[in-house]
């Protein structure tokens, strides 16, 4: 499985400050993750992507690789330069024997929206023909790559109203059309017999509310692990140079949601339940909403944080 991040702030962050820095850096965890569930392939070298916005109702751009992250010049070069307050980042590790390619690598982009996603989708060879008969013409001819993961964007784009022309949504909107994806893939599974677990770690923003889950088609497993935290700054601390959220009051001026945390401040990072959505809105307020369906099981025991 993969390894992503994403970043919500107030002010812009230089991406070096996320992304090479930290102590357990999205680029460490390219090759030294530590809460992966498939611990007997530990590397995300199969390629890597980040996504930014420069100004809140405006396209984002995304810059992907084939290449290692861990040994990409260019995404060094680009990380000590660009700044940006919404910044999502994945490092992959294939599945379903998909092809590396960059249009395999995550995040995608459709007008504003942009998505990444961490786990597979099991089972998808035998939904994935009834998925792409359901999408309108526009959104099916967007596809590029042949993951689970874009087709799960495209599934989304669908439930949403002027997907492409639209600069914003309301956090109710992205949060409904999360919920109904994950609710039409699990209903063409059960159609389709497939008894596979799925791990729906996704990861979706119009480049002002984010909203992302953290999810798995089982009542007694846990999912890929998703950890967020929240304060006033995510800075470096001058005498140590250890990275930590700063909380200097009781605003939240930035947020960070990461599949493993940056750095080893343990009370600095919070654990998202399984089988739950995460929202946080224009204003950065973050709300947690578990997703009540057939997996939902509220005395399950989390077993990676």
């Amino acid at each position: 499985m993969c390894r992503f991040l994403l970043y919500k702030s107030n002010s812009p962050i230089l991406l070096a400050d996320l992304l090479t820095r930290p102590a357990h850096s999205i680029i460490m965890q390219s090759f030294n993750c530590k809460l992966r569930l498939d611990m007997r392939r530990p590397m995300n070298g199969d390629g890597f992507g980040i996504g930014w916005f420069d100004e809140p109702r405006t396209q984002g751009c995304i810059f992907t690789s084939t290449l290692p992250a861990w040994s990409n010049l260019n995404l060094q070069r680009l990380a000590e330069k660009i700044k940006s307050a919404l910044v999502f980042a994945h490092v992959r590790a294939t599945t379903g024997d998909t092809a590396t390619s960059e249009s395999n690598c995550h995040p995608w982009q459709y007008g504003n929206l942009m998505w990444m996603h961490n786990g597979n989708i099991g089972g998808f060879d035998r939904i994935k023909r009834q998925l792409q008969n359901a999408l309108s013409e526009d959104i099916y001819l967007s596809i590029q790559g042949t993951t689970d993961s874009e087709h799960a964007f495209a599934l989304f784009l669908n439930m949403l109203d002027q997907p492409r022309t639209r600069v914003e949504f309301t956090y109710q909107e992205l949060r409904r059309a999360m919920l109904d994806t994950i609710a039409q893939i699990n209903e063409w599974l059960d159609e389709a017999g497939v008894d596979e677990t799925s791990l729906m770690n996704f990861a979706v923003t119009d480049g002002q509310t984010v909203v992302c889950t953290r999810y798995i088609t089982s009542c007694d497993l846990d999912a890929a692990s998703l950890f967020y935290s929240s304060g006033s700054e995510f800075k470096s601390e001058a005498d140590s140079g250890e990275y930590r959220m700063v909380k200097a009051n009781k605003r939240e001026d930035v947020v960070v949601v990461a599949s493993e945390p940056l750095t080893y401040e343990r009370s600095d990072w919070l654990a998202i339940p399984t089988n739950t959505l995460l929202v946080i809105t224009p204003k950065l307020n973050v709300h947690l909403y578990p997703i009540h369906d057939k997996y939902w099981n509220p005395h399950r025991r989390q077993l990676t944080g």
